[in-house]
């Protein structure tokens, strides 16, 4: 069919159109790129950005547009979308090195290593050596080596960093591996110079404002601090954490006056004072006492037209003053006043669920969280909550659901991350846990109970130097706490850094916290002993005991020594020397019964822990101690009538419980004992020993499939466990639901550490056998009935013995 001229004048129009636009969209993006440029020499960025975006907008594989706009955003502190658009420069030509050294730098400053790994490779490869890729080199490698913890190639890097420093003068990443390098070394009076230089380079960095805060501090420069820290408070007025270093700084030092001084000149200064004024009224509180905060709170009341956060704060020192029915009284009238739909009454709520939990009334905290996710499900403080009860009731993964949401809402939560790291605990996944609790004092700046909870994860798994790195970075922020100093002298114990252990020590001499010169003198002692061997720390010891300041604690410190050494008569003198100084406190006598108790004199200490329960029959430590000596002395009838004494006067005391859920197992009630360890369970499901005790009677002992489950819901945490009885409960699980070869893998050293349990010997016998491993079996089985006698009832025994039979007469046949 042959078409009119009429279309094919139509036809070519519209191609001489498009081709037309197609020239015209690439001109007018030359134009609005020209524009930008001249926008930049008049010094118009805003509008020079917007040409840059109408660029890009018409042509988006404008290379010069785009690194112009990615360079300019970058510079202001856009480096979401700086990335993306170097990002897409590098898709675009990925041998574009500017481009990769730009996306390597700023994963280097997001902590983004896979990233920075990734488009630092062509740079690292390529021929060419664009200006700043001796620094990317030298970064990668210094992480390296701090991740292979090779202290000798850490001193090299320093070494070549700080020689890089001139001919890179402005880079401050480079910077902070000098300044990292020379802390890792102890190095500390060289640090100054490079943060300085650092702030010169970056004055609006807050980041190196406070690195240089947590250096004075570590080097007790507290006059220079208390400057720095006001030249802080200057150049980032809306700063709230500058502030309160400055306060916390001038309060340690028994300045608490010029501390309030500081804080009312802020609040003066402010237009919008009310956090300034909360914060006076918390210092206050601390420094000054309930009443004086009280009195601030309705002073101020006026001045903030009744703000309903001031009356808030009002309940909650009441609350915590002991005036529980007021301040929760009062903070139900804040919520009762409140307009329903406000964000403020949500976090009201959560206020006063807080409360209604402390005061043992969960179910109307439940409600009030309830109420509160209902309206909005994002609710960070609600979902906090409400995953503390899903874990304590082993609902994990509902729990990291709820915690995934906070996260999404705050994202730097350190407290959201800690229950996070409940979860996986819960769950048996703890390298999770581990991270989430490395991210939580992170973002917590290494508050020091974040930090330790973390740092107790390392120590455990023996990773002793993070640990190190940890704490460190945390006495920085807390120089004077002794918490931290405690932990970090018990590593350089661990590791046998003498000298650094007694550097911790003369930190905690110099502390004003009345448990330090305590922690001083245990990590001397330890010292000495694991050094110079146990007679120099008692002598050091009874130099410290005999001393005119010493108190009972230094006493009991060389009296457990002494106890360690065999050292009986002496023992005992210094448990009656130390009873008789307290005759009438009968909680000093337990020094002197646990003191017979551990020399084996079980009437003596019979008699004496029987004395301190007719003194204080709600002494529950003392109870538990009394059937102690009596079952030692082969008095079981004795101890089980003790134990029903002891619960009649305190009938939910955890310690009773769980000696009588002993007792009803080896009595062969079962479930008895299950029904206690559920109650202790239900009450607190975080005890690790009443989880594991629970699980395994329902493991052992029970058949049903519910059972079983039950048992592996609660043990999921033993995953990874090298606890010999914990490994046995998590592997017969294992075992019991099929999956016997990973059993093995706990059932085993389980077997070799409880060597005299034949229960334990049964449950490895049988995975044995279910591997078709019957020589191993039998072997398990016999070792199993060597411990017992033949009139042992037991199901297990009685199964073992089957067993033997059956896999010998097989073993025969074939």
């Amino acid at each position: 069919m042959r078409s009119s001229s009429v279309s094919r004048g139509l036809a070519l129009c519209a191609t001489l159109v498009f081709l037309a636009a197609c020239d015209s969209a690439e001109e007018r993006a030359e134009g609005h790129f020209n524009n930008s440029l001249e926008l930049f020499a008049s010094g118009d960025v805003e509008r020079a950005l917007v040409e840059l975006r109408n660029v890009l907008s018409l042509d988006e594989f404008h290379v010069e547009g785009r690194r112009l706009y990615a360079e300019t955003v970058r510079e202001r502190g856009n480096f979401s979308d700086a990335y993306a658009n170097f990002l897409r420069l590098a898709e675009q030509n990925p041998d574009d090195l500017d481009a990769r050294l730009a996306l390597t730098e700023m994963a280097i400053e997001a902590r983004n290593w896979d990233e920075a790994e990734r488009h630092a490779e062509p740079l690292l490869v390529s021929s060419e050596r664009v200006q700043g890729v001796d620094v990317i080199e030298m970064v990668i490698s210094f992480r390296a080596a701090v991740l292979d913890e090779d202290d000798q190639r850490i001193s090299e890097l320093t070494a070549e960093a700080q020689a890089l420093t001139a001919t890179n003068p402005e880079s401050t990443t480079l910077l902070r591996v000098v300044i990292e390098g020379l802390s890792r070394q102890n190095r500390q009076d060289e640090i100054a110079q490079y943060i300085d230089k650092a702030i010169e380079i970056e004055p609006d960095s807050e980041f190196f404002y406070g690195m240089k805060s947590s250096l004075l501090a570590q080097l007790e420069e507290y006059e220079a601090l208390e400057d720095h820290l006001r030249a802080t408070v200057a150049a980032f007025p809306d700063d709230a954490s500058s502030k309160g270093s400055l306060v916390r700084l001038l309060t340690a030092l028994g300045q608490p006056e010029r501390a309030e001084e500081f804080l009312r000149e802020q609040i003066a200064a402010t237009e919008d004072s009310i956090d300034l004024q909360i914060a006076l009224i918390s210092f206050i509180r601390t420094t000054k006492g309930d009443e004086a905060a009280l009195s601030e709170i309705e002073g101020s009341l006026d001045s903030y037209q009744n703000n309903p956060v001031l009356r808030a704060l009002r309940a909650g020192v009441l609350y915590d003053g002991g005036d529980r029915p007021a301040g929760i009284a009062e903070m139900q009238a804040i919520v009762d006043g409140a307009d329903p739909e406000d964000d403020q009454t949500s976090s009201f709520k959560v206020t006063l669920a807080r409360m209604l939990i402390s005061d043992g009334n969960e179910v109307g905290a439940r409600t009030l969280v309830e109420e509160v996710l209902a309206r909005d499900a994002s609710q960070s403080a609600a979902l906090k909550l409400s995953a503390g009860w899903l874990i304590e009731g082993d609902e994990v993964t509902e729990a990291i659901n709820a915690l995934r949401r906070a996260l999404d809402q705050e994202p730097q939560d350190f407290e959201a991350m800690t229950l996070m790291a409940r979860a996986h605990q819960r769950a048996g996944e703890t390298e999770l846990a581990q991270d989430m609790l490395s991210l939580a004092a992170e973002a917590s700046n290494y508050a020091p109970e974040e930090t330790l909870r973390f740092v107790r994860t390392l120590v455990a798994t023996e990773r002793l130097r993070p640990a190190e790195d940890a704490l460190v970075r945390a006495l920085r922020q807390s120089p004077s706490n002794v918490s931290l100093l405690q932990a970090l002298g018990n590593i350089y114990l661990q590791s046998e850094d003498w000298p650094r252990a007694l550097q911790v020590e003369s930190s905690l001499r110099r502390s004003n916290d009345p448990r330090a010169e305590r922690m001083a003198d245990t990590l001397r002692l330890q010292v000495l002993s694991r050094r110079d061997g146990r007679d120099q720390a008692i002598a050091a010891l009874e130099g410290i005991a005999e001393g005119a300041d010493s108190d009972v604690a230094a006493q009991i410190l060389l009296l457990r020594e002494r106890l360690r050494s065999g050292e009986r008569e002496e023992a005992l003198t210094l448990a009656n020397e130390i009873v008789a100084k307290q005759p009438e406190n009968p909680r000093i006598a337990m020094v002197l019964g646990r003191a017979q108790l551990a020399l084996k004199d079980f009437a003596d200490a019979e008699s004496t822990f029987k004395s301190v329960t007719d003194a204080d029959p709600t002494f529950e430590s003392a109870w538990v101690q009394l059937m102690r000596s009596q079952s030692a002395q082969g008095r079981s009838e004795d101890a089980r009538s003790t134990l029903d004494a002891a619960l009649l006067v305190s009938p939910n005391a955890p310690n009773l419980l769980w000696a009588k859920a002993t007792f009803l197992e080896r009595a062969n009630d079962i479930d008895g004992a299950i029904e206690i360890y559920s109650s202790m369970y239900e009450q607190n499901s975080g005890i690790l020993v009443i989880a594991n005790n629970l699980a395994s009677l329902l493991a052992t002992y029970k058949t049903d499939d519910e059972s079983l489950e039950r048992a592996f819901t609660i043990a999921r945490r033993l995953r990874g466990t090298e606890v010999p009885p914990f490994q046995d409960t998590y592997g017969w699980i294992l075992h019991r639901r099929g999956d016997s070869e990973e059993a093995i893998e706990y059932l085993e050293p389980a077997a070799r550490a409880l060597s005299g349990d034949p229960i334990v010997q049964y449950h490895l016998a049988s995975a044995y056998e279910a591997l078709g491993r019957s020589e191993d079996a039998i072997t398990a089985y016999e070792l199993a009935l060597s411990l017992v006698d033949e009139n042992d009832a037991r199901a297990q025994i009685a199964l073992a013995r089957t067993a033997v039979e059956r896999l010998t007469t097989g073993a025969a046949t074939e």
